[in-house]
């Protein structure tokens, strides 16, 4: 594209006389590509100030005022070489006019002049500016900024939920139905983990798993949309240029450390660095874009139309995933000037639509009500967006006033922008929180479909917090012990009194088959992640008792078989043999009950109790063995019978067995104590 210019760039001398020359920009480019030649020659025509004629034969010096480029004779236009160190000297042909090529350097906004000087030694000038540009280059360095800012996000994201992680957890678990307490634990877990997809893809899965209830999640939301304002500040703060410093200190504490903790604080660091390199590497490659007339205009006229802006925020957030890489990018572009306060806002308002996308798919597959705590992430931010839009369409209105006042730097007005919305949309939605609440359960009704209480519940968005993701563990493994617990306990009345259906108990045992292959599919997928060193000796003992649990099911599929070679109840028969087998059946009975108790609360009396009892279930055992041929000889158990028993109060033995490898699991605190099982 070319442009045509009749601009009269006067620069008076020290004695303020006018100039007997004008000199007039006639045609140039202003972009190119880096490594080659305009396009266009630069050309101006030099006047007489008091005719307007033409100046032929005129000596006229090009030079480069600013950035990387060569000047080349035109062809046809005289040059006197030797002034050439210092630029160019070209003649004015008989029409006034001089003209000479650029080769290009490296990226960046150039600048050349052409200036003349009269009889009298008055000067006069007139300047070029134009930029050059290295398309790959731009792309590249733009991808690959945005790149290394996700890296660096991730990074001090992850670590930062590793650190605080159990403070991150006893924060959410304290809430109550109190929204206050709800939005400030939001607020506070999402700037400890520096993600607020992060806290509301565990809000969800928190709802999912019916530990948060859907008013308690609404609250969770509205804190972290305050808390994701931190991000932006960090960055208007304008401590980038410490990003190699950082990077460098948060290598070393992370490389060089032996500390777990101290490692970890170092790759937060570390992070940190990384995601100011990556705002340092995309806002060094969009200044030279300024120069660049159609570039701007681009801009301009897609910041300046309030629903092409929001779009394109919203598209953007959903792509990288991040509000705080869209919002940096904003802040980038603000402060390059490709982009007015205005524009940004529009953009910083898409992306606070597009990052509830997040809470969507993490809904993907869960139940009603995680589904209906997404839905209400994504209302409270798009009524939001709305009002601050049409707040935000005038200039000169009140609201954009107020941000203009907030600082005089416009990355600064961008996050100052991006926090009023959040914290002023929260004080709005507050009152608003149980009629929300209700909208969401009518948007999403309830339904026949949600999930049993005994069904295995895990969220595969938990995964990227391993605190949460082996409490989650935990919360399910004591279903699988409840459901495991009862099966067995109703195979031994099925084994004494016939009381039970078969069919129904071999149904728990499958269920629970089930759950210790979901419960051990989670616990691989958990192995990948980034855990401490506690973590991966925690997992183990997890799996251990998964393993426990099922094996304690096992048997009740081994006492209803047995039930087959017995006839009527075995309890209304005397004898030391079926006095035992009730005392084996009210000790297990114990067991699994104490068991839950221990898995649910890590109650340590609980588990103890499993050990005397378990000890009990031994003597029960080896006095039945010992007692097994007086039953036969005094008290008339058929041999098939007393046989049935015996291994009925085996099979509890054993089963009481596992139960006690985890109790001592729990007392040991996690660290193995039990045995491999021999059978």
């Amino acid at each position: 594209m070319k442009f045509m210019f009749f601009l009269l760039i006067a620069i008076p001398s020290m004695s303020l006389a006018q100039s007997e020359l004008n000199v007039q920009i006639l045609e140039y480019i202003d972009y190119g590509d880096s490594g080659k030649e305009l396009e266009t020659p630069l050309s101006v025509e030099i006047t007489s100030a008091s005719s307007g004629n033409p100046v032929a034969d005129y000596q006229v010096h090009f030079s480069v005022g600013g950035g990387d480029a060569e000047l080349i004779p035109a062809e046809g236009f005289y040059t006197i070489e030797e002034e050439s160190a210092e630029g160019l000297v070209v003649q004015t042909d008989e029409n006034g006019i001089a003209r000479v090529d650029v080769q290009l350097g490296k990226m960046g906004e150039i600048t050349v002049t052409a200036s003349v000087t009269d009889r009298q030694g008055v000067p006069a000038s007139a300047s070029f500016g134009f930029v050059s540009l290295d398309v790959r280059a731009i792309v590249f360095q733009i991808i690959g900024g945005l790149a290394v800012f996700l890296l660096g996000m991730q990074m001090m994201s992850t670590n930062l939920q590793q650190v605080a992680g159990n403070r991150m957890k006893s924060i959410l678990r304290a809430l109550t139905a109190n929204r206050f307490m709800a939005i400030i634990a939001g607020a506070l877990v999402t700037a400890l983990v520096q993600s607020s997809s992060a806290t509301t893809v565990i809000t969800v899965g928190f709802v999912n798993s019916a530990l948060m209830t859907l008013q308690q999640a609404v609250g969770v939301v509205l804190g972290a949309n305050i808390g994701t304002t931190i991000t932006g500040q960090l960055i208007a703060f304008k401590i980038t240029r410490y990003a190699f410093p950082m990077i460098a200190l948060g290598f070393a504490l992370s490389a060089f450390s032996k500390n777990r903790k101290r490692q970890m604080w170092g790759k937060v660091i570390l992070g940190l660095g990384l995601l100011f390199l990556g705002m340092t590497t995309m806002s060094g490659v969009m200044k030279p874009l300024r120069g660049s007339a159609p570039v701007r205009e681009f801009f301009t006229t897609f910041s300046t139309n309030p629903v092409l802006a929001i779009i394109a925020g919203t598209l953007v957030t959903v792509f990288v995933q991040s509000s705080s890489a869209t919002v940096g990018l904003t802040m980038t572009l603000a402060g390059s000037g490709l982009i007015g306060l205005q524009g940004a806002i529009f953009l910083v308002l898409g992306d606070n639509i597009g990052t509830t996308i997040t809470a969507q798919l993490a809904a993907i597959g869960s139940n009603r009500a995680a589904k209906q705590a997404a839905m209400a992430h994504t209302l409270i931010n798009v009524i939001g967006a709305i009002y601050f839009a049409l707040l935000a369409l005038d200039p000169d209105g009140f609201f954009m006033k107020l941000v203009r006042r907030t600082s005089s730097d416009a990355m600064r007005q961008v996050a100052n922008a991006h926090t009023m919305f959040n914290v002023v949309n929260v004080l709005l939605f507050i009152p608003f929180v149980p009629a929300l609440t209700r909208l969401c359960r009518v948007i999403i009704p309830s339904g026949d479909d949600d999930t049993p209480e005994d069904d295995i519940i895990l969220d595969s968005n938990l995964l990227t917090s391993p605190v949460l993701a082996l409490d989650s563990l935990d919360r399910e493994m004591t279903k699988m012990a409840r459901v495991s617990g009862k099966g067995v306990c109703w195979a031994a009345e099925h084994f004494l009194t016939g009381k039970h259906q078969a069919k129904r108990i071999l149904a728990m045992e499958d269920s629970v088959d089930d759950m210790q292959r979901d419960l051990t599919i989670y616990a691989s997928q958990l192995f990948k992640a980034n855990l401490s060193s506690e973590q991966s000796l925690r997992l183990p003992v997890i799996l251990h008792s998964i393993n426990d649990i099922e094996r304690v099911s096992d048997h009740a599929v081994n006492m209803v078989e047995a039930r087959n070679r017995v006839e009527g109840n075995i309890l209304d028969s005397e004898g030391p043999l079926t006095t035992a087998a009730g005392q084996a059946f009210e000790i297990l009975r114990e067991m699994a009950d104490q068991v839950v108790i221990a898995l649910e609360t890590h109650d340590l009396k609980a588990a103890q109790k499993i050990l005397i009892l378990e000890g009990r279930m031994n003597q029960i055992e080896e006095e039945a063995r010992d007692n097994y041929g007086k039953s036969l000889a005094t008290y008339g158990v058929s041999n098939l019978t007393g046989l049935a028993i015996l291994d009925f109060i085996d099979y509890c033995e054993r089963a009481c067995d596992h139960i006690k490898n985890i109790a001592q699991s729990i007392i040991g605190g996690g660290i193995w104590h039990g045995q491999e099982p021999g059978e």
